[in-house]
């Protein structure tokens, strides 16, 4: 039996909003007048600790309460919300809404001021969040027609495409620094690199040119250290890969070599103590959330 990781959520209230995933990455679209539709992403945040929401205004505005704080988001504004703190939405009258929700990891490995971008009503209305919100929409609009087997490849699309806007939005509030533009050149060629046993900061740092020192202090500023950034990318990507039905034939061990773990066991043991369940297990109750209903 195919398994399919492109899937409609079943509606949870009469007011639920559309949802459609992309394996970790879930696409929504909201237009109501109703004020349930729009407090149903509270719950939707809540039960995705471990994401972020990046939520668009198409139409309307809506008021966002976090964290004792009160932000309004209308029409041509985002925001990046951290969906592990509560969240509650309102609106009054007709709003359009377009989000993603996207792991943490997969942003924090893109995006150096995230923390400082969060929570902050950002205009979406230049060229970088003209194609980001035609993507998102024309994969909504156009998702029963994608093969299940390219649904993995659709999401990595997505969440490089809104990172590229969101990064466009940061250089312009807290400008391009030389170390801003390092970090991202360091962290792709850890990304690209992945399955290189010996990657290590000697190699980084000898790649891009700099001393090892310089390569520590770029990273310790995005708050992770180097060796902590690489052992999160290769957990992630191995949890990314373990839920891709196209990497269905391959083995656990196979995928573990293949994002740099020498050994298996020292991979088992690191993936449980990361997520609290085995590789084995995600991988099966991956593919089991991606059966169609």
């Amino acid at each position: 039996m195919q398994r399919l990781a492109i899937q409609r959520r079943p509606l949870r209230t009469p007011f639920a909003p559309a949802m459609i995933s992309l394996g970790d990455v879930e696409l929504i679209s909201i237009s109501s007048d109703k004020p349930a539709t729009i407090a149903e992403l509270s719950e939707l945040c809540l039960e995705r600790p471990g994401k972020y929401l990046l939520l668009l205004v198409e139409r309307g505005q809506i008021s966002i309460a976090q964290a004792g704080r009160l932000s309004s988001l209308r029409e041509g504004q985002y925001m990046l919300l951290d969906s592990g703190a509560k969240i509650r939405f309102s609106a009054n009258g007709d709003v359009g809404l377009l989000g993603v929700f996207v792991p943490a990891f997969q942003l924090q490995a893109r995006l150096r001021n995230m923390a400082r971008m969060s929570a902050q009503p950002l205009p979406c209305t230049e060229l970088p969040w003209r194609i980001a919100k035609g993507l998102l929409r024309m994969l909504i609009n156009e998702i029963k027609y994608v093969p299940p087997q390219l649904s993995y490849s659709y999401a990595n699309q997505v969440v490089d495409v809104v990172t590229v806007a969101v990064e466009a939005d940061s250089q312009s509030m807290f400008g391009s620094s030389g170390r801003n533009a390092l970090f991202k050149r360091c962290s792709a060629y850890v990304r690209s690199h992945i399955s290189d046993y010996g990657l290590d900061p000697n190699k980084i740092s000898e790649a891009m040119g700099i001393s090892v020192r310089y390569l520590h202090k770029v990273f310790q500023e995005s708050g992770e250290s180097v060796c902590a950034y690489m052992r999160t990318t290769r957990l992630e990507t191995a949890k990314t890969e373990l839920a891709d039905p196209q990497k269905s034939s391959l083995q656990v061990r196979e995928i573990a070599h293949r994002v740099g773990f020498r050994s298996e066991a020292h991979f088992a043991a690191a993936f449980k103590n990361r997520y609290g369940f085995s590789a084995t297990q995600w991988r099966k109750s991956s593919q089991l959330t991606a059966e169609p209903s």
